[in-house]
């Protein structure tokens, strides 16, 4: 019998029968079989012609009390063709899988940050696509296998280490041949394995920023409502801007959250995390919890989280057992990506450059992450410069959070399952619609919106200065020296590169 946390939350779709899934969820769609684990939720519509496969959850910013299916059903009904399903769902937030098949049109799509994660195999086999590479190879028929390509394995071997917790992958390929990551914003055709853009699709109209305060501000608070109608919540409060945000969201709802913090021992005395959230909740009154997470891990366990995600790590491990786990399975946990919508990489830089973008991404040695970035670079820039999106700002969301950010939710589904308020094109297109003049102030839509619905949070400082690095860089900014250094240490390297490059 099969572990009922491997795979968990997890999906796989297969051209044949596989009997090792037995005790799974089965779905036929299109001519394939989809298995998804009993945990994952699915809600299934059909219309005539039409099969639309929800994995995961949406919630309703307007009409809280929605379950899923009341959505799902709300989507086929305003939508005709699989483009019109595209715009009618961009006012929804979630963290899902959608799977749309008519006569001849077979496609999925994700969520706006893709947290419920797709891989697909680019060549013919028994399995199409699935929530981690690794699952996908362990069906497969011919068997996949992973890259022996050198420079895939140099870049996984050597350069992955080095930069955030070995979780960060250079563009849309995997350390498997054949088998690619689906990032944000780009749909699967599952009848050719091919892969197109679909967002963004409509012009961004400019909003005064008390128009996307307002929009802001009702969106987040209608998702917070949503939410709790529906699940028991937790949700980790910092020092930061985001999850602020969302606790003053949530301030009709606060008395049915779970308000916490993990402590893994990252904490000093008087760290900004840890101090500046207990001295709100004193303020406001309402209960605070620190978790002291143990280093303990059932052996087991361990075993089964690292063959769930593939770019699983250590760090996290004891909190998502001992705390998720243990203590809060039964709850929803909610996170909060809002710097889309700060500007957090400032703007492209005017020679930008593929080089520009692994540096950035903080690998300046390696020549296969750079091919990557500068693919990336030449499918995005027409789009951007179309629809007057900053390059950075898409580098940071399809990247970064496509890449990096979406393992830690991975991570997480063998224990709890986690949402973001923030993830819906919507509440993105809102933040990025902002009029020009207020782009040069990041944080000003988020000070709105604290203001606007819990004015006591901006009492306390956002992210100050922790320590001694934090001060020097604070400084070096105010005396304008800071970016001038930046921009020194990257032509150093530029160069260096570009003599690496022309010594092979």
């Amino acid at each position: 019998m099969m572990d009922p946390l491997l795979y968990r939350r997890q999906f796989l779709l297969a051209r044949h029968a596989l009997p090792e899934l037995g005790g799974w969820q089965r779905h036929a769609v299109g001519g394939l079989t989809l298995y998804c684990h009993p945990d994952l939720a699915v809600a299934e519509q059909r219309d005539g012609t039409r099969t639309l496969i929800l994995l995961g959850y949406l919630f309703d910013a307007q009409t809280p009390e929605k379950q899923n299916r009341d959505i799902l059903a709300d989507v086929v009904e305003r939508a005709r063709s699989f483009n019109e399903v595209i715009l009618a769902l961009k006012p929804y937030a979630g963290q899902y899988v959608l799977i749309y098949h008519e006569d001849s049109v077979f496609k999925l799509l994700q969520d706006a940050l893709a947290l419920r994660e797709v891989y697909y195999c680019t060549i013919p086999n028994r399995v199409v696509a699935a929530s981690q590479p690794n699952f996908l190879a362990a069906y497969s028929e011919p068997r996949i296998e992973t890259s022996r390509d050198p420079e895939v394995v140099a870049f996984y071997e050597q350069h992955m280490p080095k930069v955030r917790e070995r979780r960060l992958w250079a563009g849309d390929r995997t350390y498997y041949d054949s088998i690619k990551h689906l990032l944000p914003n780009h749909c699967l055709d599952l009848n050719c394995g091919t892969v197109s853009r679909y967002w963004p699709n409509t012009p961004l109209p400019e909003r005064s920023l008390y128009e996307v305060v307002d929009r802001g501000c009702r969106f987040l608070q209608g998702m917070l409502r949503a939410v709790t109608h529906r699940h028991s919540v937790m949700m980790a409060v910092t020092s930061g801007t985001d999850s602020r945000t969302l606790l003053a969201a949530s301030r009709a709802v606060c008395s049915q959250i779970y308000y916490f913090i993990n402590d893994r021992g990252q904490f000093h005395r008087r760290s900004a995390d840890l101090v500046i959230p207990q001295r709100i909740f004193r303020r406001i009154n309402l209960p605070f919890h620190v978790h002291q997470v143990p280093g303990t891990v059932d052996a087991a366990f361990r075993r089964t989280f690292f063959e769930n995600t593939f770019l699983a790590r250590e760090k996290l491990l004891p909190t998502i057992y001992n705390v998720y786990g243990k203590q809060h399975g039964d709850k929803v946990n909610l996170l909060g990506v809002g710097e889309i919508g700060r500007a957090l990489w400032g703007f492209e830089p005017k020679q930008l450059s593929a080089y520009y973008l692994a540096y950035f991404m903080r690998y300046k040695n390696s020549a296969y992450a750079t091919r990557q970035y500068d693919a990336w670079l030449q499918e995005v820039r027409p789009v951007a410069q179309q629809y007057k999106l900053d390059i950075m700002t898409l580098l940071l969301w399809e990247q970064l959070l496509g890449n990096w950010g979406s393992v830690g939710n991975s991570e997480s589904d063998i224990a709890i399952e986690e949402c973001d308020p923030y993830n819906s094109h919507y509440m993105y297109e809102t933040l990025l619609g902002v009029e020009e003049s207020v782009k040069k102030d990041p944080h000003a839509i988020f000070r709105g919106m604290l203001r606007r619905m819990w004015p006591e949070l901006l009492e306390f400082p956002i992210n100050p200065p922790d320590s001694i690095g934090d001060w020097a860089s604070l400084v070096l900014q105010r005396v304008r020296i800071y970016p001038i250094l930046k921009t020194l240490r990257y032509q150093l390297n530029y160069t260096l590169y570009r003599r690496r490059a022309g010594s092979r």
